[in-house]
């Protein structure tokens, strides 16, 4: 046999694209994830912060202040107004020292060396810092207020004349990472959705490897089910031909791949016909092996040659379940002979279904005799007793076995197909050919149960003696 790999490399190929793409996806989720709750909200923070600075100078030359120590009502409004979204606000100088405050920071001051990059660059300078339970982006921009002449950084350069220059000043504004949740809360959602999507996927692709060899070991048994069902078919004889004197019909159609019923036709010799109709317990692969070893037993018995052994081979076809099997493998049967020369079918029945012998009386009319006569059912009682019964057939008589599948087919609104209507399926078709009976009593059972599934396996013989 070939390895399983080299049986399903599509299938493999396909997972490790599968997988593959799923990684992608999850890593390129995360990174769109990172880069809006990170990088795009640190971005509209930053930008937000610019806008109060800028309004911050606005209002601080409408007040005409140039001392940056003037400026606390100032910061103080413009946190107010931006409740729940400034931490704090305050003015520092080239050392961090604080000049004017709103609010209680947290955290070192920026180095000179960051502050430099925000006044020579006249750009943001920011970090994240975790304040309580809450983080927020602390941003530092350059504060550009009025010159005053007599703040001076040093002495009056030479070379520039007599203006001095100003000392710098700058605003270190905190803002609440989540207050900029309500600008990209829609886009967040999505990428959060897109990021459950990739790990549900890449879950999934996970799961499939870890149950591929199961997978394959499955496909495995269904092919060798498969070849069951095939050899299971090939022991049972050809569904309509006619031996000898007897003209018949049979069907077997399981309920799953494999099942319990079986049944055989054969020439037993001294112009004898046996026929055999049986019905395992269960269904599926337990069901049909044990069927199988029933039918090679019977075959294998000499109950054709009397009414003495056919009752001694059903007692040890019982004893055989009974002993070899468990509890609940057990198993109906009909079994019988007809002799041609004294117009008599023999036979024995196990716990079945009787069987119906269909026949014309002297005025025309329908007679239905039922089989009842023989024991209970194969491999339930410790030294069942089986007695052998007999009725006058002759030519033209029908003889109609079925399984309790057929009668116990159930359709969707709980309704089985009984007896009756096989009964009446006979009655209105008894002039016509095994074949066609066999044809219109199963066309019958399947329109009965229209879409729905049998539950067990049908089985039926429709055999006619011929002269």
């Amino acid at each position: 046999m070939r390895p399983l790999g080299s049986r399903y490399i599509w299938l493999k190929l396909t997972l490790t694209v599968g997988s593959l793409l799923a990684l992608l996806l999850l890593v390129q989720s995360v990174v769109t994830y990172y880069q809006v709750s990170r990088l795009l909200v640190s971005a509209e923070l930053r930008r937000q912060a610019q806008q109060h600075v800028a309004s911050l100078e606005r209002e601080a030359r409408r007040l005409g202040i140039r001392d940056p120590t003037e400026l606390s009502q100032v910061l103080d409004d413009i946190r107010q107004d931006a409740a729940g979204a400034i931490a704090w606000v305050r003015i520092v100088d080239m050392a961090g020292h604080p000049l004017a405050q709103s609010g209680n920071s947290s955290g070192l001051p920026f180095g000179e060396q960051r502050l430099r990059r925000a006044l020579d660059g006249f750009t943001a300078v920011s970090e994240i810092r975790q304040t309580g339970a809450r983080k927020v982006l602390v941003t530092v921009l350059a504060l550009r207020l009025a010159r005053r002449p007599p703040v001076l950084a040093g002495p009056p350069d030479p070379d520039r004349g007599s203006v001095p220059r100003p000392v710098p000043r700058f605003v270190e504004m905190a803002l609440y990472l989540d207050s900029a949740s309500a600008t990209f809360g829609r886009l967040r959602s999505n990428l959060a959705v897109s990021l459950s999507a990739a790990i549900g996927l890449l879950a999934s692709m996970i799961l499939l490897w870890l149950r591929f060899p199961h997978y394959v070991r499955g496909k495995q048994l269904e092919r060798q089910t498969e070849l069951a069902r095939q050899v299971q078919t090939d022991l049972l004889p050809a569904g309509g031909t006619a031996i000898e004197n007897l003209d018949f019909a049979a069907a077997c159609v399981p309920a799953w791949q494999v099942g319990g019923d079986f049944y055989d036709v054969f020439s037993a010799g001294d112009a004898r016909i046996a026929i055999v109709l049986g019905d395992v317990s269960g269904k599926g692969l337990p069901a049909a092996v044990v069927a199988g070893v029933l039918l090679g037993a019977v075959r294998a018995s000499a109950w054709t040659a009397g009414s003495g052994e056919h009752e001694a081979s059903s007692r040890r076809l019982s004893e055989l379940l009974r002993t070899r099997t468990s509890l609940e493998r057990f198993a109906s049967l009909f079994w019988c002979y007809y002799e041609s020369e004294s117009q008599l079918l023999r036979y024995v029945n196990a716990g079945h279904l009787p069987p119906m012998l269909v026949r014309r009386n002297a005025g025309g009319e329908i007679d239905i005799e039922r089989l009842a006569e023989g024991g209970p059912v194969l491999g339930l009682l410790q030294k069942a007793d089986y007695r052998q019964g007999q009725a006058v057939v002759c030519p033209g008589d029908l003889l109609v076995l079925y399984s309790d599948g057929v009668v116990e087919a159930e359709n969707r609104a709980g309704e089985q197909f009984d007896e009756g209507r096989i009964l009446a399926a006979v009655r209105e078709n008894s002039d016509r050919s095994s074949a066609e009976i066999r044809r219109e009593i199963l066309s019958r059972v399947h329109a009965f149960l229209d879409k729905e599934q049998a539950q067990d396996d049908l089985t039926l013989i429709v055999a006619r003696i011929r002269r």
